[in-house]
C-alpha cells in the first residue's frame, strides 16, 4: 500500500514539474508579458481617443486598449476602465456591439460558468467574414478548447480545436493562431500520455510557426517555447541527439532576446536532458541557474520546483548528504502542497535510513503517515461531497419530475376528448404527407440515379477521350525526334559526304585525274547510311518479309561478340496491318537497345507469340537491373515511346527487375 501511495504522489509530482514550467503552452488566453512592446501603441491610441469625435472610433480604440492591458496581470484593472468606456459607447451599433462579447471575453475566468458566455461571442462573430474577424473567432475558441482542458475533459478539448478552431484559423491565415491551436492539442495529448500524437501536433505548431516568418516579438516568444517544448517530448521519446538540437536552436533566439521567463524554461529544459543522458553535473549547473532567476522574479514556486529537480539529480548521484540538506531547506521555505509533503517526507525517511539514523527516519515516516491519511481523508471527503451532491441534484430532478407529471395528468384528463380528434386529424394529415414524401422521394431518386449513370457514361468518356489525347500527343512527339534525328542524321553523315564528292569535283580538272577508289567508298558509305536511315524510319525485311522474320533479324543485328540474343517466335500472323507490326517491332527494338545500353547483358532471350487477338513479348537478360521505383519518376523518351505504343494496342506491360536481371512481359491486343 505504501509503495502504490508513493508511485502515484511521485507520478504527480513529475507531471506537476513538467508542465508547471511549460504552462506557457496553454497561456494564449491570458498572457502575462511586458507592455514594452505597445509603448507606441497605447501612445498613439489614447492620443487618437482624446481628438477623435466619432463615438465608433473612440469606442474601438478603447477596446484595443482593453486588449493591450490584458496582457499584463498587473494593468487588468487599467484593462477594465477602457472596456467600460467602450462599453459605454457601443449605443445601437449592431457591429460594435457584436465586437464587444468578444472584447468583454477577455475578462472572463475560464470556467464552465462562463462556456455560455464564450459561445455567444462566438456565434455573434460568425456573421463576418473578413480575416481580422476570423483571428477573433480563433481566439474565442482556442479559450474554449483552454476551458475544456483545465476541466480535464480532453475529448471535448479536441473536438472544439479540431472542427471548429482550426478551420476558423485557416480561413485567417495568420500564422501564430494556427501554430497555438496545434500547441494546445499537443498538450492536451501529451497530459494524456499520448507521445507520438503529441509530437505530430507539435511538428504541425513548430512548422506552421517558422513558415510564418514574423518579426514580432510574441512570434520569437511562441517560437522559443515550442522548442522548449519539443526538447521536453524528444527527452520522453529518448532521441537526445534532436532534443539537443532543438535547445540549441532555443539558447540562439534567446541570445537576442534576453526574456527571464523563458531563460526559466530554458534551464529546466536543459537540465532535464542533460539529467536524461546522465550528464548529472551540467544539470545541476543548469537547476542552479534556474534558481538564481526565480529568485530574480521572486517566484518561490518555480524555485521549490528546481530544487526539488536537483535534489533528484543527488539521488541519482547518490549524494546523500546532499540530497538531504537540500530537501530539509526546501521543507523549510514552505510553500509545498500536502501531495508534496507526503511524498518527500517519504523521501527524507528513505534518507534517514541510509544514513542509519533511524530516530529521524522515525519522525519524518510519521509524518508522511499523517499527511497519507489526512489526504486519505481529503480524498475520501471529497468523494462523499461530490455523491451528496449528486444525490441532492437526483432529488431534486424527481421531486421536479413528480410535479410535472402530476400538472400533466391534470391537462391530460380536461383535454383528453379533444385531444383525441386533434391527434387523429393530426395522424390522417402526417399520413398523407408522409405518403406524398415517399412519392416524391422515390421520383427523385430515380432522377438522381439516371443522373449519376450519365454522369458516369459522361467521366468515362472524358477519361477514355484525355487518354487518347495524351497517346496522341506521345506519338507525335516521338515522330517529331524521329524527324529530327532523321534530319540531323541525313545532314551530318550522307550531306557531309555528298558535299566531300562536290568539293572533289570541282577541283579535278581533268576526268583521268579522278580517284575512283576514292569516289566509290564516299558512295558505297552514303548508299550503306542511307540504307540505315531508311531502316530505321521502316524496317526493309518488315516491308517484305513480315513481321517474324524482321523480328528475327533484328535480333541477329544487334547481337555481338559480348552479348548473346536469342529469338523464339510461335504462331505470328504477318496479315496484321502494318501499324500493328511495326508498333511491335518499335516496342521490342527499343526494349534491346536498353538493355543493350544499360543492362550489361551478355544474353539477351526475345520470345514473342500470338494466340488470336492477344500478342504476347517477354524480354529476359542477365544484367545489371534497376530500380523500378525510379522509372516512373524519371521517364524518358524511349520509355515514354514504349508506354505509348502499348497503350495504343491496349496493353498491358509488366516488369521485374533484381541485380540478377530484368523480364519484360507485354500483351497486347491485335
Amino acid at each position: 500500500m505504501v509503495v502504490t501511495f508513493v508511485a502515484y504522489l511521485y507520478k504527480m509530482k513529475r507531471l506537476h514539474l513538467v508542465f508547471l514550467l511549460f504552462a506557457t503552452c496553454l497561456g494564449h488566453a491570458q498572457n502575462n508579458s511586458t507592455l514594452n512592446d505597445y509603448e507606441v501603441t497605447i501612445d498613439s491610441l489614447k492620443n487618437a481617443i482624446s481628438t477623435s469625435k466619432s463615438d465608433s472610433l473612440r469606442c474601438i480604440m478603447n477596446y484595443r486598449l482593453a486588449y493591450i492591458y490584458t496582457k499584463n496581470v498587473d494593468k487588468k484593472e487599467l484593462g477594465k476602465i477602457h472596456l467600460k468606456k467602450a462599453n459605454e459607447l457601443v449605443k445601437n451599433n449592431s457591429y460594435l456591439k457584436d465586437l464587444s462579447y468578444y472584447y468583454n471575453s477577455l475578462f472572463f475566468s475560464l470556467t464552465k460558468e462562463n462556456l455560455q458566455k464564450f459561445r455567444k461571442a462566438d456565434e455573434a462573430l460568425k456573421k463576418y467574414n473578413s480575416r481580422e474577424i476570423y483571428i477573433l473567432r480563433s481566439k474565442i475558441l482556442f479559450n474554449i478548447g483552454l476551458l475544456y482542458q483545465r476541466e480535464n475533459e480532453p475529448l471535448q478539448t479536441i473536438e472544439v480545436l479540431v472542427k471548429e478552431a482550426i478551420p476558423v484559423a485557416k480561413k485567417s491565415k495568420d500564422s501564430q493562431e494556427l501554430s497555438n491551436l496545434y500547441k494546445l492539442i499537443a498538450v492536451v495529448f501529451y497530459n494524456n500520455e499520448d507521445i507520438a500524437k503529441t509530437k505530430y501536433y507539435l511538428d504541425l505548431s513548430i512548422n506552421t510557426l517558422e513558415q510564418g516568418k514574423s518579426k514580432k516579438n510574441r512570434y520569437n516568444e511562441d517560437l522559443i517555447e515550442l522548442y522548449l517544448f519539443n526538447v521536453e517530448v524528444l527527452s520522453v521519446q529518448k532521441k537526445t541527439n534532436e532534443a539537443f538540437e532543438y535547445l540549441q536552436k532555443a539558447e540562439d533566439l534567446l541570445k537576442s532576446y534576453p526574456l527571464k521567463s523563458l531563460y526559466i524554461e530554458y534551464y529546466f529544459a536543459k537540465g532535464s536532458l542533460n539529467q536524461e543522458i546522465k550528464n548529472y553535473e551540467q544539470a545541476i549547473s543548469d537547476y542552479d541557474n534556474g534558481i538564481k532567476l526565480s529568485k530574480l522574479n521572486k517566484d518561490s514556486a518555480l524555485e521549490q520546483r528546481f530544487k526539488l529537480m536537483k535534489y533528484e539529480v543527488f539521488i541519482l548521484q547518490n549524494k546523500i548528504e546532499s540530497a538531504k540538506d537540500l530537501l530539509l531547506d526546501v521543507f523549510k521555505t514552505g510553500g509545498m502542497n500536502i501531495k508534496d509533503r507526503a511524498y518527500y517526507s517519504y523521501e527524507l525517511s528513505k534518507i534517514y535510513r541510509k544514513l542509519n539514523d533511524f530516530e529521524k527516519a522515525y519522525v519524518y515516516n510519521e509524518q508522511y503517515i499523517q499527511l497519507k491519511d489526512s489526504l486519505s481523508q481529503m480524498f475520501e471527503a471529497e468523494k462523499i461531497a461530490d455523491i451528496e451532491a449528486k444525490y441532492n441534484k437526483l432529488e431534486n430532478e424527481n421531486k421536479i419530475k413528480e410535479l410535472t407529471i402530476e400538472k400533466q395528468a391534470t391537462l391530460l384528463n380536461q383535454r383528453k376528448n379533444m385531444l383525441f380528434l386533434l391527434l387523429l386529424s393530426f395522424a390522417l394529415v402526417c399520413v398523407l404527407i408522409f405518403a406524398y414524401f415517399i412519392w416524391k422521394n422515390l421520383k427523385n431518386q430515380k432522377k438522381i440515379t439516371a443522373q449519376k449513370e450519365i454522369n458516369h457514361f459522361q467521366k468515362l468518356n472524358n477519361l477514355k477521350r484525355e487518354k487518347e489525347i495524351e497517346i496522341m500527343q506521345t506519338m507525335i512527339n516521338v515522330e517529331e525526334a524521329e524527324r529530327k534525328r532523321v534530319a540531323r542524321d541525313l545532314h551530318d553523315s550522307i550531306g557531309s559526304k555528298l558535299s566531300a564528292l562536290k568539293i572533289i569535283f570541282a577541283n579535278t580538272q581533268n576526268k583521268n585525274d579522278y580517284n575512283d577508289s576514292r569516289i566509290n567508298t564516299i558512295l558505297e558509305t552514303s548508299i550503306a547510311e542511307l540504307r540505315q536511315i531508311s531502316y530505321n524510319l521502316v524496317p526493309e525485311s518488315l516491308l517484305k518479309l513480315g513481321l517474324e522474320k524482321a523480328l528475327g533479324d533484328l535480333c541477329f543485328t544487334l547481337r555481338s561478340d559480348t552479348v548473346s540474343i536469342e529469338f523464339h517466335s510461335y504462331e505470328i500472323d504477318n496479315s496484321m496491318p502494318l501499324t500493328t507490326q511495326t508498333n511491335i517491332f518499335r516496342i521490342v527494338q527499343e526494349l534491346l537497345n536498353n538493355a543493350l545500353k544499360h543492362s550489361k547483358a551478355t544474353q539477351i532471350l526475345v520470345s514473342c507469340s500470338q494466340n488470336g487477338n492477344r500478342f504476347y513479348i517477354s524480354i529476359e537478360d542477365n544484367g545489371v537491373g534497376f530500380d523500378i521505383s525510379g522509372i516512373e519518376e524519371n521517364q524518358g523518351l524511349g520509355i515514354k515511346n514504349i508506354k505509348s505504343r502499348i497503350e495504343l494496342l491496349h496493353g498491358s506491360l509488366d516488369c521485374e527487375s533484381s541485380s540478377g536481371g530484368t523480364s519484360y512481359n507485354i500483351e497486347l491486343d491485335v
